[in-house]
C-alpha cells in the first residue's frame, strides 16, 4: 500500500515510519491514522521486522496534535469524531502490544495526540528544542486516547496530574529530568541516536525481547507474587529457545551471537 501522509521504510530487521504532513507540523487527520494503523498491521504480522523506530518529518516538530480541518469536519459529524477517537485508541494500543520494541524519535513540538502516541511506544527521545503537551483541557475536554494511564505510570500521578489538568507545555530539559523521555539530544544528532538504539535493539533476540516486554508488562497489573510467577514462567520459555542456547554457545566461542528469533 502506498502512503499519501506517511514514509514507510524497512531496512534490515527495523521499520521506520516518518509522519509526512510538514505543511501542517505533521498535524494528524483521520486519513492519516487509517494509514498509521495499516502499517503497524503489516510490521507486527512480519516476523523480519523486530523494532520500529517513528519519527515527524522536519525539525520543528514531530506531531503538533490533531489536524485543524479535521477537528472542523468531526463538529459537524459526530460518526466521524467517534471513529477517529476509536482509530487512535486502537492504533496506540497497537503500537504498545506489537511485542517489537519501539523507539519514537521526536523533533520539535509533540502536543496532544503526538505526545499520546509518543507514551505507547517502549522508548522516547527527544530534540533538545522539543516542547511537549497537553493542551486538551484547554479546549473542554482531556486526552483520552490512553494518556491519563501510560503518562500516569511514567511520571507518577503528581505530575501527570499537573500536565493533564493544567494543559501547560514542558521543554526538553523537564521532560528528561521528570523521566518522561529516555534521551535528550541535540537536534542533529536525534536521528543518528534513535536509528543506533533501534539498531542495538534490532541485534538482541526477538523472542527474548517479546518475553520480557511481556514480563514487564504483566507486572503492571499484578500483585507482587503473581508477577514474580510469571516471569518465572516467561524465563522458563525463554531459556528454552534455539535463542537462547545460540547465546550461550556465542559467549563460550568468543563471537556475536547470531539470533533467528527461535
Amino acid at each position: 500500500m502506498e502512503y499519501k501522509n506517511l514514509v514507510y521504510e524497512v531496512k534490515g530487521h527495523i521499520a521506520k515510519i516518518v509522519i509526512h504532513r510538514p505543511e501542517v507540523l505533521n498535524a494528524v487527520d483521520y486519513p492519516t491514522i487509517l494509514e498509521l494503523k495499516d502499517a503497524l498491521s503489516q510490521i507486527e504480522k512480519d516476523p523480519q521486522i523486530r523494532v520500529l523506530m517513528i519519527t515527524g518529518s522536519g525539525e520543528k516538530s514531530f506531531i503538533v496534535g490533531a489536524d485543524r480541518e479535521e477537528i472542523r469536519i468531526q463538529r459537524e459529524d459526530e460518526e466521524r469524531a467517534r471513529k477517529f477517537e476509536d482509530a487512535c485508541r486502537e492504533t496506540f494500543n497497537l503500537i504498545e502490544d506489537l511485542g517489537k520494541p519501539s523507539v519514537c524519535a521526536m523533533n520539535g513540538f509533540a502536543f496532544g495526540l503526538g505526545l499520546q502516541l509518543s507514551l505507547a511506544c517502549t522508548f522516547r527521545i527527544i530534540s533538545d528544542n522539543a516542547k511537549l503537551g497537553l493542551p486538551e483541557i484547554n479546549l473542554g475536554f482531556f486526552p483520552s486516547m490512553g494518556a491519563t494511564q501510560r503518562l500516569t505510570r511514567l511520571i507518577g500521578e503528581v505530575k501527570a496530574t499537573e500536565m493533564i489538568l493544567t494543559g501547560e507545555p514542558i521543554d526538553a530539559a523537564e521532560a528528561y529530568r521528570i523521566g518522561l523521555v529516555n534521551k535528550k539530544v541535540s537536534s542533529a544528532e536525534l536521528g543518528s541516536h534513535a536509528e543506533t538504539l533501534a539498531g542495538k535493539l534490532a541485534e538482541k533476540s526477538p523472542i527474548t525481547v517479546k518475553l520480557a516486554m511481556e514480563a514487564i508488562k504483566r507486572g503492571r497489573r499484578a500483585t507482587g507474587e503473581s508477577g514474580l510467577a510469571f516471569e518465572a514462567m516467561l524465563s522458563d520459555l525463554c531459556l528454552k529457545t534455539e535463542d537462547a542456547r545460540e547465546g550461550i554457545l556465542a559467549l563460550n566461542e568468543k563471537r556475536k551471537p547470531d539470533f533467528r528469533g527461535r
